[in-house]
C-alpha cells in the first residue's frame, strides 16, 4: 500500500488501468433495451380436426399434462380445450437458471414425443413453442405497394419466407418468426355431384392422387461397375400432372381423370389461420430477434444493411417496412439515462466547489468517472449488459459514489493543515479510515443485497440495479484509498487562499449550532435512539395506508389494444370489427401507426405481453404507437369510453405497457373445481357482481359461452341400406368438408401439400346440409349418391368453446380490467370487500383464489423480503 501511495509509476499505471479496462467493457460489454430474464414459459399446440372440447380435454388435453407432471422442474401448465385444439401453456419453476431452460425444454420434447402413443389417431404431433418470450428486437412487414392492386398473399408470404432463409445466416440472430403468412397448398377442389355420380368420393380421389405420387425410389442396381438408382416417373410436380391423374377406366378405354371432376388450382388455405394488417393493408410480418450477447446498436444496423439489400432485390409491388425498431427505445432510454448521469455529475461537481474549494473538488470529481469504469469493467467481468437496469443502478449510486472520496479529501486536508507532509497526510489517513470506510460501505451493500438475491424472474430482471450499486460502491471504496488518496496529498495545499472558491463555504453559525447538537446527543444517548426510531417506525405504520403499485406504468410511446368477439366468431368477422376500429382510432390527433393482428398474439413488442393467443379467430390484438408518450395518457381512457359505446357486440380493452412479471388482466380471481357447470355459474355470478364495482372497465371469465354446433341425427337402419356406417359419414363428412392432405407438390425448395375436398361444402349455409351428397360403400362402379336428407335430420344445439384447466384441475377466472390510472390493488380491496359483504358460497370441492398482479407482487415481495434475516444479522456483524 505504501509503495503504491508513493510510486509515482505505479499510480499512474493503476489510473490508465482503470480507464482502459472501463472504456474495453463499456464497447464490448451488449446492449439492450431490458435484461434478458430466463426463458420459463413455453406452449404446447396439438389440433385434432373435428373434435369437440370434451374430446380433446379426455384424449389430448389431460394425457399430454400427465406426461408432462411427470418432469419436476414443471411449476404450472395451464391449458385451454376447444373444438380441435387444445393448447398447453407451461411455467417452469423460479429455480431453474437462464442456462438450464435448454435442458429443460429439450426434456419437454421427449415426454411429447412419448405422449404420442397415447393420443388417438387423427391427433397432429404436438409443437412446443418455447421461443415467444422475448420481444422482438426488429419487426418489418412485407406490404403491397400500389393500393390499386389485389395484394397477393401467396407472393408475401414467399418472400418472407425468402427473407427469413437470408437473416438466418446473421450473425448474432436468434429467432426469426413470420406472422400472418399464407398456408400455400394445392387444392383439388371436387365437384360432388359430378363425383357422386360416377361413384367416388373425396377419399377414394385423394387415395388416387397420393398412389399416383411417385416421389419413392424402386430400388438400386448393382453390377461390377456402378450402382444406379432406380425411380418410376411421375411424381407430382405440377397442376397439370394431377390433373392428369386416372381415376376410372370405361370399357372403351377412356378414363375419367381428376381435371374432369375436379379444379385443381393453388392457394392459400381458409379459413386464414391468422391475418397481418399493417396501416390498413393486407401484410406478411417477420420478427427478428437478436442474441444476448449482441450490442442493439451495432447488431441493429447489420440486419437494416441486408433488409436495404433484400429491398433492392424485391419487384417494385412489393415494399419492405419496418414497423418496429426495439433499438430507437434502447437509445433514447440509454440517452436519458447518460444525460441523468451527467447531471447528477454537474451537480454534484457544483456542490463540492462550493463546500470544499476548487482543489478538493476536483479531486473528488475525478472519482466519478474512475468509479463508473471500474464498475463497467465490473460488469464485463460478470457479464451484465448495459440495459435500463444496470445504467439505473448507476444513477442510484451516483451521490453514494463520492462519498468515500469526500471523507479521504477532507482528512487528508485537515492533516496537511495540522503540519504533517503529503505523503505522511496520505499514509496516516488510509490508516485511519479503511476500517470504518470499510463498514459504511459494506453496510450500504448490504442494503442492496436483497435486489441481487431475489430469485426468480423478478431478480434477473432487476438484479443489475444491485449489481451496479455493488460494484459502484467496491469500485469507491478502492479508488478513494488507492486514487483519491494519493491525488489528495499531492495536490491540496495547506492555505491556499482566502474565500469559498479556495477553501470552501465557511459557515461560523452553522458550524456553531452543529457542535452543539453533537455535544447533546452524545450526553444524552436514550432520547436520540427515541428521536431516532420514531420516524422509521412512524413510517412503516403510515406505509401500510399507502396504495399499493409495485409495477409502475412505462414511458414508451405504445399501448396495447384487444379485441374478443364471441368465441364463434369468425376471422372474416373479426376483421371487419377491426377495420370498424381503425376508423375510429385515425380520427384521434397523436396516433402515429396502427398495426392489426388477427387469429392470434402480436409479434410481442414489449417484454412483458402474454403469447399464446393461437386459433383464436374472434382475437384480435393491435400494436399502436403514438407521436409522444404523453398522447397514451389522453387516448386510453378516450378511445376506451368511446369503444365501449360503439362496438357493445365486443369486448376491446386498451391498457398501457407497465414493468412487471406477464399477466392477463390486473385483477383475476380464479374458481377451481370440476363441474363446468357449477364453474360458470359462479363465474357469471362473480362477474354480474364485478361489473357493479367502480372503475371496472370489463370482465371476462376463460369459461367460454356456448357455441353453436351443427349436429346430424342419421337414421341407422336407412344408413345400413345405402351400405354406409355412421364413421363412413363421418368421415366422408369430413374429407369433403376439411379435406384430406394427399401427397405433395414440389417447387425448387417449397413443398406444397395436396388437399382434395368437395368444393362449397365448407362454406354452405345451415339449409345446405340436406343437399350434400354421400357415395354407398364397398362399390368399384357408378352408384346413385344418396343425399343426406334421406338419411337423417340436422339440428342446431350449443356445445362447449372451451374447457380452461391449471395444474389438471378445471377452472374459471374472471378477469377485471380497470379503468386508466387506477391501481389494481385499490380495484381489489373493493372486490374483497364485496365478497365480504355478500359472499359466495361454494360447494365442497370448490374455491376461490386471488391472481393476477396481486398475485404476482405477492411472488416478488416474498422474493424480496425471503433474505431479509441473513442481510440483518450481517448487517450487525459489519
Amino acid at each position: 500500500m505504501n509503495t503504491l501511495l508513493t510510486n509515482p509509476r505505479v499510480f499512474v499505471l493503476l489510473i490508465a488501468l482503470i480507464i482502459v479496462s472501463g472504456l474495453t467493457a463499456l464497447n464490448a460489454l451488449p446492449r439492450d433495451e431490458d435484461p434478458r430474464i430466463a426463458n420459463r414459459y413455453a406452449f404446447v399446440m396439438t389440433t385434432f380436426p373435428g373434435a369437440s372440447a370434451e374430446r380433446v380435454e379426455a384424449l389430448v388435453t389431460e394425457p399430454l399434462e400427465n406426461r408432462l407432471r411427470e418432469i419436476s422442474d414443471i411449476k404450472h401448465i395451464d391449458s385451454r380445450s376447444s373444438a380441435g385444439f387444445s393448447s398447453l401453456t407451461i411455467e417452469l419453476v423460479e429455480q431453474v437458471g437462464i442456462n438450464q431452460t435448454k435442458a429443460v425444454w429439450a426434456e419437454v420434447r421427449d415426454k411429447l414425443e412419448q405422449a404420442r402413443s397415447l393420443l388417438p389417431r387423427g391427433v397432429a404431433n404436438p409443437i412446443l413453442e418455447e421461443r415467444r418470450s422475448y420481444p422482438f428486437t426488429l419487426i418489418v412487414a412485407l406490404t403491397w405497394a400500389f393500393d390499386a392492386a389485389e395484394p397477393d398473399l401467396l407472393v408475401l408470404g414467399r418472400y418472407a419466407q425468402e427473407l427469413q432463409s437470408r437473416l438466418r445466416s446473421l450473425p448474432g440472430m436468434d429467432y426469426i418468426a413470420i406472422h400472418g403468412g399464407p398456408e400455400e397448398e394445392i387444392v383439388v377442389d371436387v365437384d360432388p355431384a359430378r363425383a357422386a355420380l360416377l361413384g367416388l368420393s373425396p377419399h377414394a380421389i385423394g387415395s388416387a392422387v397420393l398412389q399416383a405420387d411417385a416421389k419413392v425410389t424402386a430400388g438400386e442396381i448393382h453390377n461390377s461397375r456402378l450402382r444406379m438408382a432406380v425411380e418410376v416417373e411421375g411424381a407430382l410436380d405440377t397442376l397439370e400432372r394431377i390433373r392428369q391423374i386416372p381415376l376410372r377406366q370405361s370399357v372403351d378405354g377412356s378414363a375419367v381423370q381428376v381435371g374432369d371432376v375436379a379444379d385443381v388450382k393453388r392457394q392459400a388455405k381458409t379459413p386464414a389461420r391468422d391475418l397481418a394488417i399493417v396501416d390498413g393493408q393486407p401484410a406478411v410480418v417477420v420478427g427478428i430477434r437478436m442474441l444476448t450477447d449482441q450490442r442493439s446498436d451495432l447488431w441493429s444496423a447489420k440486419v437494416r444493411v441486408a433488409l436495404a439489400s433484400m429491398q433492392q432485390q424485391l419487384p417494385a409491388n412489393i415494399k419492405l417496412k419496418t414497423i418496429f425498431d426495439q433499438e430507437h427505445y434502447t437509445s433514447n432510454r440509454l440517452q436519458q439515462l447518460t444525460s441523468n448521469i451527467v447531471l447528477g455529475f454537474l451537480l454534484i461537481a457544483a456542490v463540492l466547489l462550493f463546500t470544499l474549494g476548487w482543489r478538493a473538488a476536483l479531486i473528488v470529481a475525478a472519482a466519478l468517472p474512475l468509479t463508473a469504469l471500474f464498475a463497467f469493467a465490473c460488469m464485463n467481468f460478470t457479464h451484465l449488459p448495459i440495459h435500463q437496469m444496470s445504467v439505473t443502478g448507476l444513477i442510484v449510486a451516483l451521490g453514494i459514489m463520492v462519498d468515500n472520496a469526500i471523507v479521504m479529501v477532507d482528512t487528508v486536508h485537515r492533516y496537511k493543515r495540522e503540519g504533517l507532509s503529503g505523503q505522511e497526510a496520505t499514509l496516516r489517513a488510509v490508516k485511519h479510515l479503511w476500517l470504518p470506510l470499510l463498514g459504511s460501505t459494506l453496510t450500504t451493500i448490504l442494503a442492496f443485497m436483497p435486489i441481487v438475491l431475489m430469485p426468480g424472474a423478478g431478480g434477473e430482471f432487476v438484479g443489475g440495479i444491485g449489481l451496479t450499486v455493488l460494484f459502484s460502491l467496491l469500485g469507491s471504496y478502492l479508488v478513494s484509498h488507492l486514487v483519491v488518496a494519493g491525488l489528495a496529498g499531492r495536490f491540496l495545499v495547506r492555505d491556499e487562499g482566502a474565500g469559498w472558491f479556495y477553501s470552501g463555504m465557511s459557515m461560523p453559525r452553522s458550524s456553531a449550532h452543529i457542535r452543539q447538537s453533537i455535544a447533546w446527543a452524545l450526553a444524552n444517548p436514550k432520547k436520540v435512539l427515541a428521536m431516532v426510531a420514531f420516524f422509521p417506525v412512524l413510517g412503516f405504520g403510515l406505509g401500510t395506508t399507502l396504495p399499493e403499485q409495485f409495477y409502475p406504468p412505462t414511458d414508451r410511446n405504445m399501448f396495447n389494444l384487444e379485441v374478443f368477439l364471441p368465441t364463434a366468431s369468425s376471422i372474416d368477422k373479426t376483421k371487419a370489427l377491426t377495420e370498424r376500429i381503425s376508423a375510429e382510432i385515425e380520427t384521434v390527433d397523436g396516433l402515429k401507426s396502427l398495426h392489426w393482428f388477427i387469429g392470434r398474439s402480436a409479434p410481442s413488442f414489449y417484454y412483458n405481453l402474454i403469447q399464446g393467443k393461437d386459433n383464436s379467430q374472434y382475437y384480435a390484438q393491435a400494436m399502436l404507437t403514438t407521436e409522444h408518450f404523453s398522447d397514451v395518457d389522453r387516448m386510453i381512457p378516450m378511445l376506451q369510453q368511446r369503444f365501449d359505446e360503439l362496438f357493445p357486440e365486443a369486448q376491446i380493452i386498451l391498457r398501457r405497457l407497465a414493468q412487471g412479471p406477464a399477466y392477463n388482466a390486473p385483477v383475476e380471481l380464479r374458481l377451481v373445481g370440476f363441474d363446468l357447470g357449477l364453474l360458470k355459474k359462479f363465474g357469471d355470478q362473480l362477474r354480474l357482481r364485478v361489473m357493479a364495482i367502480d372503475d371496472v372497465v370489463h370482465v371476462r371469465t376463460n369459461l367460454s359461452e356456448a357455441v353453436p354446433k351443427v349436429w346430424l341425427s342419421v337414421n341407422e337402419n336407412m344408413a345400413r341400406a345405402g351400405r354406409l356406417s355412421l364413421t363412413d359419414i363421418a368421415g366422408q363428412l369430413h374429407e369433403g368438408i376439411d379435406g384430406v392432405i394427399t401427397g405433395s407438390v414440389l417447387e425448387g425448395t417449397q413443398s406444397l401439400p395436396v388437399r382434395v375436398r368437395a368444393r362449397g361444402q365448407k362454406q354452405v349455409d345451415i339449409g345446405g346440409v340436406h343437399s350434400w351428397l354421400l357415395v354407398p360403400g364397398d362399390t368399384h362402379t357408378a352408384a346413385q349418391p344418396i343425399p343426406y336428407v334421406s338419411l337423417g335430420d340436422v339440428s342446431i344445439r350449443p356445445a362447449l368453446g372451451s374447457i380452461p384447466r391449471r395444474d389438471g384441475e378445471r377452472i374459471n377466472t374472471v378477469q377485471i380490467y380497470i379503468r386508466d390510472g387506477v391501481l389494481p390493488a385499490t380495484v381489489l380491496d373493493r372486490v374483497k370487500q364485496s365478497l365480504m359483504e355478500q359472499g359466495l358460497q361454494l360447494p365442497p370441492g370448490y374455491r376461490l383464489e386471488i391472481a393476477g398482479e396481486d398475485a404476482k407482487r405477492d411472488e416478488s415481495v416474498d422474493g424480496l423480503v425471503g433474505s431479509m434475516g441473513m442481510i440483518l444479522v450481517l448487517l450487525v456483524v459489519a
